[in-house]
């Protein structure tokens, strides 16, 4: 079954993978950043299929050898970046334990048992075919819900609206893939349709954007994380305050960069926080949609 619904994905979908694998790594090395079980289990699953795939992605996950030079820096740096995704949710539910979760673009994220106060509800929008994956592993409840949708399909809206109860909309490893006319018809709607919703959500840079539209490094790029030939990033901005321009009443409230946290871990890494334009090069950005 698993074989079947992996083969469907589009190669932008099958990214969701490498986030998956980086958080069960890392979940398992000495003085783990981020613990996450389920994405142990899934993995170990996956890894049965993965045996027979001709996949050069599903090999190179099998045997941890994505980037292989830098393979443990970026379990680091996703681990990193899932556990303040984590810390923004359960900052949000410590001011609103009732609160609503949507994630955007979720693939195979295993937020929910990590962050779960007993009270929250959650929904997780992804393709079709994503979400077919995702039950394979998870099971819906009267607060864990599913969305079936490209997230640009904005009827998925209807399945939250009029629950008076506060919203958090996150978007990780996202944003970057769609463009950018997609991203801002997105952030005005969510205003539109959930005045008073907060939106947390991983941004590039626009100069790592122009670069990797290059030929050379666009296929550097696809080579090193063995992408297909439609994966590359699409949308960035200068500074987080950039998307305050798109709108009255989008306010920029804070930022975290993947050297804010000072961890050791990082190793050599940590020298290029130094540096304003290596420090945001990727970062993660929170609005209020007022």
């Amino acid at each position: 079954m698993a074989e079947e619904l992996i083969n469907k994905i589009t190669d932008i979908s099958e990214t969701l993978l490498i986030p998956l694998y980086a958080r069960a790594i890392e979940s398992q090395t000495e003085k783990p950043i981020l613990i996450d079980k389920k994405a142990v289990e899934i993995t170990q699953e996956l890894n049965k299929f993965f045996l027979k795939s001709d996949s050069k992605l599903h090999k190179a996950l099998l045997k941890g050898q994505v980037r292989r030079r830098l393979r443990k820096k970026l379990n680091v740096t996703l681990a990193l970046r899932t556990r303040k995704f984590d810390r923004y949710c359960i900052d949000f539910l410590d001011k609103n334990p009732d609160g609503i979760l949507v994630e955007l673009g979720c693939g195979l994220s295993t937020r929910f048992p990590r962050i779960d106060n007993n009270t929250l509800t959650l929904y997780d929008l992804d393709f079709p075919e994503v979400i077919d994956i995702k039950q394979l592993f998870f099971k819906e409840t009267d607060r864990y819900h599913f969305i079936r949708s490209s997230v640009v399909d904005f009827k998925w809206m209807e399945h939250i609206r009029n629950q008076n109860k506060k919203i958090l909309f996150i978007a990780e490893g996202l944003f970057m893939y769609l463009h950018e006319d997609d991203v801002k018809n997105l952030i005005l709607t969510l205003q539109k349709n959930f005045p008073g919703c907060e939106l947390v959500c991983e941004v590039s840079n626009v100069y790592v954007v122009k670069l990797l539209k290059r030929k050379i490094w666009k296929k550097k790029f696809q080579r090193d994380y063995h992408f297909g030939k439609d994966v590359t990033l699409q949308f960035g901005i200068k500074d987080g305050k950039d998307i305050e321009k798109w709108n009255e009443g989008i306010t920029f409230l804070d930022e975290w960069t993947f050297f804010d946290d000072t961890e050791n871990k990082l190793g050599w890494m940590n020298f290029l926080g130094r540096f304003e334009k290596m420090k945001k090069a990727q970062w993660v950005v929170h609005y209020q949609l007022n």
